[in-house]
């Protein structure tokens, strides 16, 4: 069946230059066909404008938002990645330069994809201005002006500054009229020996983020619960809700499809310059994923998997476990794999380096925790209810 609409992933990015490193990247590694935009030049240097631009920084400004992507032949997800780009100077990015997932637009085929979902977050951005609606244009030279400022410091643009509440959700069309039990088949069938993106996991806060009611007011398939599929070939949504303790989110999780884990992890380590680690792995036959580090993914769970099969359980990585606990207690070996061929661990510098203060001075830092308790009703312990015997 023909897909009339693809799912866009607008992913924002510190720079263009890290922009088109990722894209290279996925495109090297998952096969990705690169995409560009008929309406808008991708290049900084650019001077073409679209509503976008204008509403940020009007006409005659050097500043613009880049825009470049890549698309999954098999899943048809495109991957837009987003960046703040000045004509006039070529930034470096930081060491810690990082990506966040912005939005999830569903735009038609027939149209130009960047430009279509350009267009939407424009709108999105605009409905959640502080002003009314008089106000708005002013507005947004403001925050033109204030993005322009932060850049030039070295800074970098976080995603809430654009949308409070990340990743907007905008799936309001139908997908398909296929029932749940055939859309199951159809991805567990006829796409177990293809490569491309399968899956994408979404962490949010219950409390605040409202992920989870707008996939269930969607018209997304649902083949299994908790999940949701945009149509037979395309891609699923996991919802993730953190715990109760939880600080902060993992990263989302690009899941992909690959035919040889063995020659993925070659490719990674030896030609592309990143790292795999195992998770999920439960013996030889039940062969889990492979998740990939590399710095123009910094910010993103990209996993491969070569036995790809649609199940509600989901592996978490460290950082889903580590995300109660506070930075300043952990060691700076938790998260890593030990020693490489090559490396040297070195010494953490908290090792024998405390106090009996450390833990109450690493929560006055981080109140949050607290915080979160005396928000919430407080639990009664009650007996359990045991039969009697």
């Amino acid at each position: 069946m023909q897909r009339a609409n693809n799912l866009v992933l607008t992913f924002l990015s510190p720079h263009p230059n890290h922009s088109r490193s990722a894209v290279q990247f996925l495109q090297q590694l998952f096969q990705l066909a690169p995409i560009g935009n008929s309406t808008l030049s991708t290049s900084p240097q650019s001077t073409r404008r679209d509503l976008l631009d204008e509403k940020h920084f009007g006409s005659s400004s050097s500043m613009s938002w880049h825009s470049t992507g890549c698309t999954c032949n098999s899943s048809g997800t495109i991957l837009h990645f987003l960046s703040l780009a000045d004509g006039k100077t070529e930034a470096s990015c930081t060491q810690n330069s990082s990506l966040s997932l912005l939005s999830i637009n569903e735009c038609s085929i027939s149209d130009d994809a960047l430009s279509n979902c350009r267009e939407q977050l424009s709108h999105s951005i605009e409905d959640n201005y502080f002003f009314g609606r008089q106000t708005r244009s002013l507005e947004a030279r403001l925050r033109g002006v204030a993005f322009s400022m932060t850049q030039k410091m070295g800074r970098e643009i976080q995603s809430s500054w654009l949308l409070p509440k990340t990743p907007a959700l905008n799936l309001n069309r139908p997908s398909s009229d296929q029932s749940a039990s055939s859309v199951m088949t159809t991805s567990t069938s006829e796409s177990a020996n293809a490569i491309g993106m399968r899956e994408l996991v979404l962490p949010f806060f219950p409390e605040y983020s409202t992920v989870q009611s707008d996939l269930s007011k969607s018209k997304l398939s649902r083949p299994l619960p908790g999940l949701y599929q945009y149509d037979c070939e395309g891609l699923v949504i996991r919802p993730l809700p953190a715990a109760d303790e939880d600080l902060r989110l993992p990263p989302p999780s690009l899941i992909f499809q690959c035919l040889s884990l063995h020659d993925a992890k070659e490719l990674v380590e030896n030609d592309l310059g990143g790292k795999t680690a195992k998770i999920g792995w439960r013996g030889d036959k039940d062969r889990g994923s492979l998740i990939v580090n590399h710095p123009s993914i910094a910010g993103l769970d990209v996993r491969i998997s070569e036995d790809w099969n649609l199940s509600s359980s989901f592996d978490e990585a460290e950082q889903a476990v580590l995300a109660a606990s506070l930075d300043d207690l952990q060691s700076s070996h938790v998260m890593s794999e030990g020693k490489h061929d090559g490396e040297e661990v070195t010494i953490d510098p908290k090792t024998n380096n405390a106090d009996c203060w450390v833990e109450a001075r690493s929560n006055v830092k981080r109140p949050s925790g607290f915080l979160k308790r005396f928000s919430k009703n407080p639990r009664i312990a009650k007996p359990p209810q045991l039969p009697y015997e």
